[in-house]
């Protein structure tokens, strides 16, 4: 005999139930954990059932068969088991289709969880031993022509003039620049012995940057060096002179005579005849 397996038994219900079954108040006592007077006491007083003995008689009511349960512990709280009571009445379920219930979800939820993470292991571990397949930089091709207009010293200013040398290069230039042929050492290993160098004509009447790589003429003699100030051990005042970059190498001092006329953009590392 089943009773009411989908709200929470009046105590009419219950005192019915125990007559139907031909169950005693004693052996819902001891099912409860409590004496026949108290449960005397909840079946006669005003005050409701407590809502843990209730769910305990409400899954006794709806067994089929209604041997002793094994005792089981649930630990919750007096609040806990009113949440609990008030969302059996909301789904209209009995205390063991909601435990059931709730069983069945946080296992679902517990099962995805782990299945996530299993999932993001197996990646990051095909990722971890895949090799990842490279493919080699394709380099820009020598599609523009242009002239090595002279050449420059990287040290002591000497003359830039030069046979005209038409060459191929990766990209077309700016307004403003040409190239030239660097002859010495004295800025290495920035700016190797005989490469090839893009400069950027230089007209402002103020000097560049500090730190900038110049292109420095005294007449037709040039040189290749780094802009820098020091102070003149005589006159105790500050002055621009030309550094190598090379320790090997004098520096150019101080600037007199002479002016910027270029600025250094780069060294073309491939280039071919045209």
């Amino acid at each position: 005999m089943m009773y009411y397996q989908r709200m929470t038994p009046t105590k009419e219900d219950i005192k019915k139930w125990l007559k139907d079954s031909g169950k005693s108040r004693e052996w819902l006592a001891e099912q409860c954990g409590v004496g026949k007077r108290v449960l005397d006491n909840w079946l006669s007083a005003a005050r409701p059932v407590p809502s843990k003995a209730l769910l305990i008689i409400q899954r006794l009511m709806t067994e089929k068969i209604s041997p002793i349960p094994p005792q089981v512990e649930i630990d919750f709280t007096d609040e806990e088991w009113e949440v609990i009571r008030a969302a059996m009445t909301a789904t209209q379920q009995t205390f063991m289709e909601f435990i059931n219930s709730a069983f069945r979800n946080a296992l679902k939820d517990f099962a995805d969880i782990a299945l996530q993470n299993a999932a993001k292991e197996k990646e990051a571990t095909r990722k971890k031993f895949t090799p990842v397949e490279t493919f080699p930089a394709v380099a820009a091709s020598l599609d523009y022509t242009t002239q090595v207009a002279g050449n420059t010293a990287a040290g002591k200013p000497s003359s830039g003039e030069t046979v005209p040398q038409d060459i191929r290069i990766y990209r077309p230039l700016e307004w403003g620049e040409f190239v030239l042929r660097v002859n010495g050492k004295s800025m290495e290993p920035e700016i190797p012995d005989e490469s090839l160098v893009i400069i950027k004509k230089y007209e402002d009447y103020l000097f560049p940057a500090l730190g900038s790589l110049v292109v420095y003429n005294e007449g037709n003699d040039y040189t290749l060096k780094k802009l820098a100030k020091r102070k003149n051990p005589e006159t105790g005042k500050m002055e621009y002179v030309l550094k190598s970059i090379n320790p090997a190498y004098k520096d150019v001092e101080p600037i007199a005579e002479g002016k910027i006329s270029g600025i250094y953009v780069e060294t073309l590392d491939r280039w071919e005849n045209a």
